[in-house]
Order: structure tokens, then C-alpha cells, then sequence
């Protein structure tokens, strides 16, 4: 399915609509780190991330959605006018008549042009991106598919560690009834991001666990170097800003179980077995 749009191109010879390179961070879940990446990929001064732009509205998760109807035989090749059809419009049978391929693309590119890229660059910034808590890999592949020279940072936290940083605060995947407000909410959506993320196929898209990255022994210039920045500033992982003052939560046994049984594998696959735990608090150790 996340062939898609690869098949829509090579179906009508489309052609990529932009050189631009922005930088898309994709983090499994909420308190995950995110925004210490966003800020230290602003640090170079030449991108302007913008951070979850109007998240809750799901746009591009319904734009991405929207586009993978494209199939093999759909739309059809007498979807699209002829010269002969728009000479006798009234003469002919044209329920089913659609713009050129082309012009689809273009109105998707236009969207995220006129969303992110427009106001970045109207504040002085020639690269651009997002950072995002919601997104998966088939998002990845829908913005890859309009930016084909797009960075994606993949971002991922130990689930029962992020979940008690979470925990009492309301989260919304979605306005108005799409909400995470349980332990085995939030392990559902961190596995289905992750998963995801780990089938990325190409070089475009790095990994990255927060659990390395807040480690000064963590190479920054690894990040540097994949988004073609010229510096990114390491000072940043010394400045620690929290966007909530509630604390930490200690989990009960039944999250950490709940969170256990909805991770399973891919919490071992990213080295995650249960949540780290403070000696001095007994709580889960997190920034």
C-alpha cells in the first residue's frame, strides 16, 4: 500500500515538484524527546522546525490516507479528458471527469508549500520541517513522496519511562474523541510508531533512542551530518526545558504489565525490557 504514490508517478511519468531537502522528526508517542531533537536541529540556524503544526486536526495522516486509494487501475486512463471530450462537453458522458494526474499531485504539494515551507521562508529560513508525535512510517513515505530529498529523524523512548512522564496529562491523537488517556493507549500508539519506524527502507531515515542521544558520549555529528546541517549546537542537551511542571508519575503493576503485553517484541527490539527506575525516588528516572 505505501507503493502507492511511487505507482501514481510511474503510472503518468510525474516528476518530483521540488529539490527542497526539510527535515521531518517522527517520534513514537508524546514525552519522547522530541522537541530536544527539534531544538537541537534548530540549533544550526538554517531550519525552522515547526513544532506538531495544528496536530490534533490529523492533516496529514488524512492527506496520506486520502492519496493511497491511488491503485494500479484506478483512477482509470478515461477518467482524464480528451481534447475531443472538452470540445463537446455537453455531448458527452463526463460524470467521471478528473484534472490531469499532475494536478493532484501539485494541490498536495501546495498544501504542505503554503502550510510550513512559505512561512518559514517569509522569516529568513531556506530549510524547513516538523517535528510530530503522531505520524508513521506511511506518512513518511506521503511526505517523501512530495519531497523526495527529505531527512526524517525517527525518534523513540523507553514506553513505560515516557508513559509516566505522560501520565494525568490529556493527550489528543485526534480532536475530538481520539485521545490517549491510559497506559494501554499510549503503549498501543508507541508500538504502532515504532513498528513502523523500523521498516523505514533507504538512508533517508534515522533511528535515534532518546535514551543515546541525552548521553554526552552520543556523536551529534551523526545528526549533522544526515541532514546535511553544518553544525548543530551539542550546549543544547545542557539546557534542560521541561513544557510541563508536572512531575513524573510512579506506575502501578498493571501499566507496567499493560504497557509489557502491547509492546512485546519491539520494545525488546529497541533494547526496552521495563522502565528505568531512580534508587533515590523509586520513580521512573526521566527528564
Amino acid at each position: 500500500m505505501e507503493n502507492a504514490w511511487s505507482r501514481f508517478d510511474d503510472r503518468f511519468g510525474l516528476q518530483p515538484l521540488s529539490d527542497a531537502s526539510p527535515i521531518f522528526i517522527l517520534a513514537a508517542g508524546w514525552r519522547s524527546g522530541s522537541t530536544l531533537l527539534q531544538r537541537l536541529v534548530c540549533s544550526s540556524g538554517e531550519a525552522l522546525i515547526w513544532g506538531e503544526p495544528y496536530g490534533r486536526m490529523g492533516m496529514i495522516p488524512a492527506l496520506t490516507r486520502s492519496t493511497m486509494a491511488l491503485r494500479e487501475d484506478w483512477p482509470s486512463a478515461g477518467s482524464f479528458p480528451s481534447e475531443r471530450v472538452l470540445g463537446s462537453l455537453s455531448e458527452t458522458w463526463i460524470a467521471n471527469m478528473y484534472p490531469e494526474p499532475e494536478a493532484l499531485k501539485r494541490s498536495a504539494f501546495v498544501q504542505l508549500e503554503a502550510l510550513l515551507a512559505e512561512p518559514a521562508r517569509a522569516r529568513g529560513f531556506q530549510r524547513w520541517g516538523l517535528k510530530e508525535v503522531r505520524l508513521q512510517r506511511m506518512d513518511a513515505n506521503y511526505l517523501a513522496w512530495l519531497y523526495p530529498k527529505a531527512r526524517f529523524l525517527f525518534l523513540v523512548r523507553n514506553p513505560w519511562d515516557a508513559w509516566a512522564s505522560c501520565k494525568g496529562a490529556e493527550w489528543m491523537i485526534r480532536w475530538p474523541d481520539q485521545k490517549v488517556t491510559s497506559a494501554a493507549q499510549y503503549a498501543a500508539h508507541w508500538r504502532r510508531l515504532t513498528e513502523s519506524f523500523l521498516g523505514w527502507p533507504d538512508e533517508r531515515g534515522m533511528l535515534i533512542r532518546y535514551e543515546d542521544l541525552v548521553k554526552p558520549s552520543f556523536d551529534l555529528e551523526q545528526i549533522r551530518e544526515h541532514c546535511a546541517l553544518s553544525s548543530v549546537d551539542a550546549s543544547v542537551r545542557d539546557q534542560r526545558i521541561r513544557g510541563m511542571d508536572k512531575p513524573p508519575s510512579p506506575l502501578n503493576q498493571l501499566e507496567v504489565e499493560q504497557i509489557r503485553a502491547r509492546t512485546g517484541e519491539w520494545g525488546e527490539v529497541c533494547g526496552y525490557a521495563g522502565p528505568s527506575v531512580d534508587p533515590e525516588t523509586g520513580l521512573a528516572a526521566l527528564s
